[in-house]
């Protein structure tokens, strides 16, 4: 795999031209990272969804989960590359699962399909959130609360618009992809969801183990 060391190149950089420290240097590669591959990542994602035929569906998936996990936070990957690359893969899945399956339901199907994950998700989001990480640590219980109270009120407000989508039965894809972006974040507060999160660096660490144990040609 191509590894985009671009960034490190541009924090070397500004280390020279600003006098950043090593500490300074590290806290700007990471900060980098997070915005390219962010930016990156989204038009990524946005194009597979529309190569495989369900743009909309992932573009929902995709906005209602990065949308809850500003307050809800989440497991992280030990590399934004590593979360970037999980979510060009899993956002549209979820949006081609989406476009796929809502054709064959009627909207009381959707709604006994959606209204238990809505349950459960508010509850473990209500009970969880918000999740730190050691790269940004909530060290205030205002904050916490804070934080806890929007990712309850998105939730609702979710919820709310696939009500008004439901009762005029449209738009059932979007209906589904809306609550398959909340399970999906919900997911990732979940103590499974951080073993999830650790396999897939695991992983990562042991494919690059056996790429830099092959002999160089």
């Amino acid at each position: 795999m191509l590894k985009l060391n671009f960034t490190k190149s541009i924090a070397a950089y500004l280390k020279e031209k600003l006098n950043l420290t090593p500490d300074e240097e590290e806290v700007a590669l990471y900060g980098l990272q997070i915005l390219i591959y962010t930016f990156t990542g989204f038009l990524a994602i946005c194009l597979i969804g529309w190569l495989l035929g369900c743009f909309w569906t992932t573009l929902a998936v995709c906005l209602t989960a990065a949308g809850l996990r500003l307050f809800t936070g989440g497991a992280h990957s030990n590399s934004p590359l590593t979360c970037t690359l999980l979510g060009m893969v899993m956002v549209p899945l979820l949006g081609k699962i989406a476009s796929l399956t809502a054709p064959f339901f009627t909207p009381l199907n959707v709604s006994l399909i959606i209204i238990p994950g809505f349950i459960i998700s508010l509850i473990i989001i209500w009970r969880l959130a918000p999740v730190d990480s050691p790269a940004k640590p909530i060290n205030s219980l205002e904050q916490r609360k804070k934080l806890r109270f929007y990712s309850v009120a998105m939730v609702l407000l979710l919820a709310l618009g696939q009500a008004f989508l439901l009762i005029k039965g449209q738009a059932l894809t979007v209906v589904l992809a809306l609550s398959l972006g909340l399970w999906w974040q919900t997911f990732t507060l979940t103590k499974t969801g951080h073993r999830f999160a650790i396999f897939t660096d695991n992983f990562k660490l042991r494919k690059e183990g056996k790429r830099n144990e092959a002999p160089l040609l």
